[in-house]
């Protein structure tokens, strides 16, 4: 009796090996990012089904987990084709009939919607199930009820959209049919290639990506990044796509202006945090793209630097391993304005197109000769009271209350500034506003 169970028990471990073998051959189908991507979602799906309490006062957030799991499903049943498995899948046929009777429902239920709306009892008699009649159906059977209900749906999907099916919905049904064919070894089943299963997977995990967790997990999240931050900071960290097939982290994106116009040529610069040791060191293309790859793992301070624009800066940023951080900058024209002056010599700076509500700093440096600087209402007005003396060599720093109120600048008091050597030799002073 006892070699029985051994023999027994060896069969099991025997089984569960393979199934391990068999799920590590389905993941490395994919390539490293692909597979990472699905790590990530699973991550995100595993830490909100353990969150539950945290988003239940948001009743769509169930909803949306609900549709990424069943896509899931059908990328993974995709994967295992993708693999080359050629005894069909082994992903469990229960989880993929209800996979598969949730989509048909969706699109029966929308169907139907429309057909009442017109009267069109034809199509009404072709859609026309309950749950309850899909799950009694012999599993022989099933699939090609909902073959009836994905054809019924795709014939009239232009019409039947507005009533709730969408036609991502008509394509996940028929890969779903298909997958329940290929796992239920169905005679009658629809043949996928490898390299179209691949290619299913690869659209489908990008659109789990992009409409269920950006489009909509994402801003759900966001609204109770105040009210529980906890779990925010959590469900951003399962978010992060980990490179786990490499140490090398990456930081790309985007720089654009204030009118959101790229900006070409901008220095994207990587130092060691609170240091001036350079790590890499990139401009961005015509595009305002940038990329800097092979990067160790570490704390990092980030600046993108343009002239004529203020220089924007990111302190103390961490990468891990295999980490990709993406970026979108918008920098802000430097206002500008310098002049020469003799001894004495006095000129005007037109400051009435600037709002002195968006200015945050402004510079003075000046060189040779001391400087003066004055409001005025008038354009070559003689100088009134001084509000700001800088002497050669120096150069000041002041906020917008600091240089702006003094100045009028943006309050309608004045229009222009007066700036005068007040020395005794050739002067020249350089003036930036910085806008917010």
């Amino acid at each position: 009796m006892f070699k029985d169970y051994a023999w027994i028990f060896i069969a099991v471990l025997l089984e569960v090996i393979a199934s391990i073998m068999l799920f590590y051959k389905n993941k490395n189908n994919m390539n490293s990012k692909d597979t990472n991507r699905v790590n990530m979602i699973d991550s995100t799906t595993g830490y909100c089904d353990l969150n539950t309490a945290a988003t239940a006062g948001i009743p769509a957030f169930s909803t949306t987990i609900t549709a990424i799991k069943a896509k899931m499903v059908l990328v993974n049943g995709l994967n295992q084709i993708g693999a080359g498995t050629s005894k069909g899948v082994t992903t469990d046929t229960n989880l993929l009939r209800k996979t598969m009777s949730d989509l048909a429902m969706k699109c029966a239920s929308a169907t139907l919607g429309y057909a009442n709306s017109v009267h069109n009892n034809t199509l009404k008699a072709l859609v026309n199930f309950t749950r309850s009649k899909l799950d009694a159906l012999k599993k022989e059977d099933v699939d090609d009820v909902c073959q009836g209900i994905h054809d019924a749906t795709n014939t009239n999907i232009v019409v039947v959209t507005p009533f709730g099916a969408n036609a991502g919905d008509v394509t996940d049904l028929q890969a779903a049919i298909d997958l329940y064919r290929t796992g239920t070894q169905n005679p009658r089943q629809a043949i996928i290639g490898k390299s179209q299963a691949i290619k299913q997977a690869k659209e489908m995990v990008r659109e789990v990506i992009d409409d269920l967790l950006i489009g909509q997990l994402d801003v759900m999240t966001n609204t109770l990044q105040f009210s529980n931050k906890d779990f925010w900071n959590g469900y951003h960290q399962a978010r992060e796509i980990i490179d786990l097939g490499s140490t090398s982290a990456k930081v790309r994106g985007t720089v654009l202006d204030e009118n959101d116009v790229p900006l070409k040529n901008v220095l994207f610069t990587i130092l060691k945090t609170g240091t001036d040791v350079k790590v890499t060191e990139v401009a961005t293309d015509v595009k305002g793209k940038f990329i800097a790859a092979k990067l160790l793992p570490g704390d990092f301070d980030f600046k993108w630097e343009l002239n004529g624009y203020k220089t924007v800066s990111e302190m103390n940023v961490h990468i891990a391993a295999g980490k990709e951080l993406k970026r979108k900058i918008v920098m802000y024209e430097l206002i500008i304005r310098y002049g020469d002056l003799a001894a004495n010599a006095i000129t005007n700076i037109d400051i009435s197109g600037i709002d002195g509500k968006n200015i945050d700093l402004i510079t003075v440096q000046v060189i040779g000769s001391a400087m003066k600087f004055y409001g005025s209402n008038t354009a070559n007005a003689a100088p009134g009271v001084v509000f700001l003396e800088v002497a050669a060599g120096q150069t000041l720093v002041k906020t917008a209350n600091e240089f702006g109120t003094a100045a009028g600048i943006g309050n309608g008091s004045n229009d222009y500034l007066n700036v005068q050597n007040s020395g005794g030799g050739q002067g020249h002073f350089t003036l930036t506003i910085e806008l917010k």
